[in-house]
């Protein structure tokens, strides 16, 4: 109904739509309970009500000086009490002289002066009903100040955790990829040297993405090759992948760079551990909304035990469960010599 704001144009539209109301209700009050004519009840609440519109744009003003949360509540009342006097008074005035001056109805100018109580009462009324107003849309905007300013603190958490996790995610594959060509400068320079150039083209990858970000399965995909060309220059034969991708799932999002610790993962505990050979299954399907994802491998069961699921699935929960607030999207599952990983990724 107020406009706090004059220059929004939805805050003036509405406020003149109600003082428009008004008029005429009062019009139809005035000629059928105090028979006035048509034409002068239309006049008489025009000026008046028009008048007392105007006028009460600077009540917003005195509710903002008058603020009852930095103020006594003696000071509050005499400010109001005041300002309404003056307002009241300068309204019956600036309504006395215009109808005045404008009527020549000597039966109106009789009705007029007759009605000055009433007109000061009215005046009291709405300078009390505005005022209300005016308040409830300032704590209204009070707090959805304070819920966009709380919404925004939670975004910039949120960020700060994904952050967090990838600061964790990242120095955790640098580690196990600089070791394994560690491993390599002795007993094949040539091989150490050709995963050097495909480790700085995965970290070229992993520096331009943005971990809060999105990407197509595909892509994530063909990083993950990249990944494991990059291992099986180490482990040769020794190291199988297979993937099992329909073609709605290949264009569905999920977080960047969320899968290469599942894969890490397979390989510290599949391969390093394991005198055959291991393979790594990916099978990715579009259920309804979700994009389901399958990663197992095969291990030796009577190999060194590992205890917990390692900081790459610690870290994936994490971030899965802050970007879309739901819990256990990652469920890992393992059985005699097999290791499997489920991973369900809303589809927004």
């Amino acid at each position: 109904m107020i406009s706090i704001d004059n220059s929004n144009k939805v805050n003036v539209i509405v406020y003149s739509t109600a003082w428009l109301i008004i008029i005429i209700l009062q019009s139809v009050i005035l000629h059928y309970f105090y028979n006035l004519e048509g034409f002068l009840a239309l006049a008489d609440s025009t000026i008046f009500n028009g008048t007392f519109a105007f006028l009460s744009i600077s009540i917003g003003y005195i509710v903002r000086f008058a603020d009852f949360s930095k103020s006594s509540i003696l000071s509050f009342i005499l400010n109001h009490f005041f300002s309404m006097l003056f307002l009241v008074a300068i309204w019956l005035a600036i309504g006395f002289f215009i109808s005045q001056s404008i009527i020549s109805n000597i039966e109106y100018k009789i009705f007029l002066r007759q009605s000055i109580a009433l007109r000061a009462i009215m005046g009291v009324f709405f300078y009390a009903l505005i005022s209300l107003v005016y308040y409830v849309y300032i704590f209204y905007a009070n707090i959805q100040n304070k819920i966009k300013a709380e919404s925004e603190l939670k975004a910039l958490v949120k960020e700060a955790e994904l952050n967090s996790l990838k600061n964790q995610i990242n120095p955790h594959f640098l580690f196990n990829s600089l070791n394994s060509i560690s491993s390599l400068t002795i007993t094949n320079p040539e091989k150490a040297r050709e995963m050097l150039v495909k480790l700085s083209e995965l970290m070229r990858y992993s520096l331009k993405t943005n971990h809060n970000d999105q990407s197509t399965l595909n892509i994530e995909l063909e990083n993950i090759e990249k990944y494991i060309a990059l291992e099986k220059i180490r482990f040769g034969n020794k190291l199988v992948y297979e993937k099992d991708i329909d073609e709605t799932s290949g264009s569905m999002l999920l977080p960047n760079m969320l899968l290469q610790p599942l894969f890490e993962n397979a390989i510290k505990h599949g391969i390093y551990e394991s005198t055959e050979s291991v393979t790594i299954k990916v099978k990715c399907r579009a259920i309804n909304n979700l994009l389901q994802i399958v990663i197992e491998n095969n291990f030796d069961p009577d190999g060194k035990s590992h205890k917990g699921e390692g900081i790459g699935i610690a870290n994936i929960k994490k971030r899965l469960a802050i970007m879309y607030k739901i819990p256990n999207l990652l469920n890992t599952e393992k059985r005699s010599n097999l290791f499997i990983v489920k991973l369900l990724i809303p589809q927004k």
